[in-house]
């Protein structure tokens, strides 16, 4: 007899954000993924206390067989005095192979953006099949002065990922995947809130949201939303 098992919901406020992408990525890679995407597309975050919760699930996971790798020496620096309780190895991704023990069951690297790129996908190939996740990367932000092979290097590395969660609020709805559901856009409505719109297999591109919504609605979509607030009221009416 087959279980039938709950839909997951589109979170109403941050904590619930954070806690179903954390369930996603773990449950990834418990399917097989070692190479996973969690990204919260948020305006006004702070990465901080969304990566000490993915640290502490890595501990409860791994205990201290793991890597919290950071873009930068600052930021590896800053993480190693406030998660002082986690007693955990951080490092900067220009650490290499320091950074990839052979101890090491798994890695976290946070926030990564597309000048780290070619030494991300180095440290992806020292750990080879062993569970490697990326917080929200930034590999599409600093289009500005990358050629076109570094583009095609970054969209070839991405392509190898598995986005477990992603979640980007629109001004009229929200871009939203929650492994191991499609990916799913949502309409913010008058009278009924938040209602799904559409579910598709792919990460759909700006164009085909803004389709999408010309399609079934007969508006655009809008821009991303400028406060975070804002979205969650809009879903918790």
């Amino acid at each position: 007899m087959n279980q039938v098992t709950e839909p997951i919901l589109l979170p109403d406020n941050l904590e619930d954000a954070i806690e179903q992408a954390i369930a996603s990525v773990h449950s990834a890679i418990a399917n097989g993924s070692s190479r996973v995407i969690a990204d919260l597309r948020f305006p006004e975050l702070k990465i901080s206390p969304i990566s000490y919760e993915f640290a502490v699930s890595f501990n409860q996971k791994y205990g201290k067989a793991w890597q919290a790798i950071f873009a930068d020496a600052g930021a590896a620096a800053l993480a190693k005095r406030e998660w002082a309780d986690l007693d955990i190895s951080v490092r900067g991704v220009n650490e290499g192979r320091r950074a990839v023990r052979e101890e090491d069951q798994a890695f976290l690297v946070i926030e990564p953006t597309s000048i780290e790129v070619e030494q991300v996908e180095k440290l992806v190939q020292l750990a080879g099949d062993r569970p490697f996740v990326m917080l929200n990367p930034r590999l599409e932000n600093s289009e500005v002065g990358l050629g076109l092979a570094a583009r095609q290097m970054r969209d070839r590395f991405l392509s190898t990922f598995e986005t477990a969660y992603y979640i980007k609020p629109l001004e009229l709805g929200a871009l939203w995947r929650c492994y191991p559901q499609a990916w799913q856009i949502w309409q913010q409505t008058e009278s009924d809130g938040m209602q799904q719109l559409a579910e598709v297999a792919q990460r759909p591109s700006t164009e085909d949201i803004e389709r999408l919504f010309r399609q079934k609605t007969g508006q655009k979509s809008g821009s991303f939303l400028e406060s975070l607030q804002q979205f969650f009221n809009a879903l918790s009416r």
